[in-house]
């Protein structure tokens, strides 16, 4: 298998690379450009404009708004950006929206009292539960924004522009990305059995930004070909065994109630496999972290039975969310 061009920048590059967001400038870009847009002059009152941004779970959603939201130009224009993040709005009153909305940044010497307000859903929009909390925004200032994010097709109804979709970030990007992260400060040229190893996984991981953070930090901490070979193979295993029993590449968590299942990514002969159940994001500063995480257990660093709420994936950039999930581990 022949590699993807790689972008050629200094190997120490991966320092600052995992913890920045990575192949999103244009679509950063695209957000900014709405958001700074001057309303025609003859434009209602009341014409709030809303920007709905689709894709996947883990697409990394959350981490372009957030990363729009620290822009400078952004911080400059609007006086108050705050943040609601729940399922689907469906038993939100006004008054209960604006009190689980979360101020990101207030700027009190604004010349102009505009507001921005995102809105991150899990789940699909109540539709009847977003007319009634859109009629009491519209009375929002002039010049004030909207931001909805959600895995459903069904927001771009409530849009006032084009929809921006989230995709997976093409192969060659998503490769200098992997591979970046595996190798640290070698040159994959000089291993290319790892090399190639790396680039299989990379086929099978379809652009997960999870699977790529959590597999790159386990085969930088065994870095031989034996190891990775094993886990190109676990990972192979794990794709197909999920795949089988829920129908769907098994990154996509949805709350659908189907457990994940996986096991040692190190011994060569596993005798225990965990299921997970459950995913769901907290915001780091607010909970305290399970001591275990899902790594320790694929890495055979914890030892342990029965059922545990474990720490699926820790996020190194904004918004730095947690992924919490409740884990059963059971003998082979």
């Amino acid at each position: 298998m022949s590699c993807p061009p790689l972008y050629r920048q200094p190997y120490s590059v991966y320092l600052s690379l995992d913890r920045c967001m990575f192949g999103r400038s244009m679509e950063k870009d695209m957000i900014i450009e709405f958001l700074l847009q001057s309303e025609p002059p003859d434009a209602a009152v009341n014409n709030l404009g809303v920007l709905p941004i689709i894709g996947p779970t883990h697409i990394g959603k959350s981490t372009l708004v957030e990363h729009v939201c620290h822009d400078e130009k952004v911080r400059n224009h609007f006086s108050l950006i705050s943040v609601y993040r729940g399922n689907d709005l469906k038993d939100e009153t006004e008054a209960s929206f604006r009190d689980k909305c979360v101020i990101k940044h207030q700027n009190d010497q604004a010349s102009e009292k505009r507001l921005l307000i995102v809105i991150e859903l899990l789940e699909d929009v109540d539709e009847d539960a977003w007319k009634r909390l859109y009629s009491c925004e519209r009375s929002m200032p002039r010049g004030s924004k909207m931001i909805i994010t959600s895995r459903s097709e069904n927001i771009i109804r409530f849009g006032t522009t084009e929809p921006l979709r989230l995709k997976r970030l093409p192969v060659e990007a998503y490769w200098y990305l992997f591979r970046t992260a595996a190798f640290g400060s070698d040159d994959p040229e000089q291993h290319p059995k790892l090399a190639s190893i790396a680039l299989e996984m990379v086929d099978a991981m379809q652009g997960s930004f999870i699977f790529a953070s959590m597999g790159a930090d386990v085969l930088r901490a065994n870095f031989n070909t034996r190891c990775w070979t094993r886990i190109l193979t676990r990972l192979r295993q794990y794709l197909q065994k999920n795949a089988s029993l829920i129908g769907e590449y098994p990154d996509d968590v949805k709350v659908k109630g189907f457990p994940r299942f996986s096991w040692s990514i190190i011994k060569e002969k596993p005798d225990k496999y965990f299921m997970l159940h459950d995913i769901y994001q907290r915001e780091s500063a607010h909970e305290k972290v399970p001591q275990i995480s899902l790594s320790d257990l694929l890495t055979d660093r914890a030892q342990t039975t029965g059922k545990h709420e474990i720490l699926f994936w820790k996020s190194r950039i904004p918004p730095y969310f947690n992924y919490i999930c409740k884990c059963e581990v059971r003998d082979m």
